[in-house]
């Protein structure tokens, strides 16, 4: 069988492999908070210009629906956090496009013969940061374009949405861990290796609601004031695709090391050391997505 053959049988066996979404909506919601206090520390100017775009969201009664108790810096705050969620939430409807959650390479030795990657979430951040970033462009069609840059950005953070395995336990992948089975302490039920790191290591996943005490905490760990400048959006996102593939690898397949249940029944029981590493690289992990968010929403105009 040809390499060529051998990809398209691949491809076919990843269809209706993609994950369901990354991190827990607290996740996502804890990314929009912190880019929210990033603008409204060094450019207010582009929380109004937000505004102003989503009030022209194709959805904007149901955002509004979810903003009615709160007000001023509050409102707009919150309305970051759904920003950041929405695209999730609109699955199964008009805006739904599954494929631009993901973009997984193979990060098992078959990379070399498979190279290429399977999702639409890098060609997607493009055209719709070129779209939110477009004076000329409506505002609704800017509105959308934001939402799914802020969650795309997000996801590709999440190391599951930019990897897959590929070994003797998982022939066809593992699906970016969504066929790889896990128990998160002795005792617990199982769980899929994609969901475990969807809520960063926690072994009861994030805390509900707004996030607001995890953003703080995440704000004190890694502060914007530290993150280096993007001079280039598209090439500083190719390199967070790449480094989340790196860090696939090496923190959640653990180089290799790393075996997952193939089934619920056979889960093994993530170690102590495992978890805790998931834990503070997860954290890390949505804190760098909130500050890039927030760094290229800078002069939104």
């Amino acid at each position: 069988m040809t390499f060529a053959i051998s990809n398209l049988v691949l491809a076919v066996l990843l269809v209706g492999a993609a994950p369901a979404r990354a991190w827990l909506p607290e996740g996502h919601m804890a990314t929009g908070a912190i880019a929210y206090d990033i603008l409204a520390r060094y450019d207010p100017t582009a929380l109004d210009v937000v505004r102003r775009m989503m009030e022209s969201h194709p959805q904007w009664p149901s955002f509004r629906a979810r903003l009615t108790d709160l007000a001023g810096a509050d409102r707009t705050r919150r309305l970051f956090e759904l920003m950041a969620v929405w695209p999730d939430e609109a699955r199964g409807g008009v805006f739904d496009h599954d494929d631009w959650h993901y973009s997984q390479t193979f990060v098992s030795p078959i990379r070399h013969l498979v190279p290429q990657a399977f999702g639409g979430a890098e060609d997607a951040y493009r055209r719709n940061l070129v779209i939110a970033r477009d004076p000329g462009a409506s505002d609704a069609a800017r509105a959308v374009a934001l939402c799914w840059v802020i969650h795309i950005v997000g996801d590709m953070h999440q190391s599951l949405h930019a990897a897959l395995w590929l070994g003797w336990r998982f022939p066809t992948s593992d699906a970016g861990g969504n066929w790889a089975w896990v128990r998160a302490a002795p005792g617990a039920a199982p769980q899929r290796l994609h969901f475990f790191w969807d809520a960063a290591g926690r072994t009861s996943g994030l805390s509900r609601g707004s996030p607001d005490a995890f953003v703080a905490q995440l704000e004190a760990a890694r502060p914007f004031e530290a993150e280096p400048r993007i001079d280039n959006a598209f090439a500083a996102f190719d390199g967070w695709v790449r480094q989340a593939r790196i860090q696939a690898f090496s923190d959640v397949y653990d180089e290799g090391r790393f075996q997952g249940g193939v089934s619920a029944a056979d889960a093994p029981v993530l170690t102590a050391e495992y978890v805790a590493r998931a834990r503070r690289v997860g954290a890390d992990a949505i804190a760098a997505a909130g500050n890039r968010i927030g760094a290229l929403l800078l002069r939104l105009r």
